[in-house]
């Protein structure tokens, strides 16, 4: 029969999947403390959340919910990451910390848009830019093309005025 206190971290993992946007799977091995608590400080600053999870409780939390497919990779030591922002910055954190600290971590797998990630594809998302830059990389090409035309029309305006200048340079010399 399981503990009041097994049941309570089931219920906020139940609560923590249905809240975020997007989840992680993650394996880590052979990390220090002080690492761990690098990675946590990391992917909190990407707005998501790293646990160090039992994975039978967490297999009790996936249970009926859309991202029930991960329970699949609940095997070994694993951590989950809930993102309740941009689903590729967490990503990103994690795959960073993995080049720094020779792959002592990696996505096993995730959930985003409804979708079971696998392995590749969780690693894939690691690749793509924020959401922020995406829409930095539109107002940019919005913002191209205009920015040439009222470069252009002030070079028409400026050789205009130059001309009239010089028309009136002329005038000026030839009257005196």
């Amino acid at each position: 029969m399981p503990t009041e206190e097994k049941q309570a971290i089931v219920a906020r993992l139940n609560e923590a999947i249905s809240s975020s946007s997007s989840i992680y799977v993650a394996e880590f091995s052979q990390l220090s403390a002080n690492d761990m608590n690098e990675l946590r400080r990391q992917v909190r600053d990407a707005d998501a959340q790293f646990i160090v999870v039992k994975n039978r409780l967490f297999r009790l939390a996936l249970a009926g919910t859309e991202a029930e497919g991960l329970t699949e990779l609940m095997t070994g030591p694993r951590a989950i990451i809930f993102c309740s922002g941009d689903l590729v910055t967490a990503a990103a954190a994690i795959a960073k910390f993995a080049t720094d600290h020779s792959d002592a971590i990696t996505l096993k797998g995730g959930f985003a848009e409804g979708e079971v990630l696998d392995e590749q594809q969780a690693n894939y998302m690691a690749t793509l830019p924020s959401r922020n830059e995406l829409l930095a990389h539109v107002v940019g090409g919005i913002s191209a093309p205009i920015t040439g035309l009222v470069f252009t029309l002030s070079g028409l305006v400026s050789d205009l005025v130059f001309t009239l200048q010089a028309v009136a340079d002329e005038k000026g010399e030839s009257a005196a």
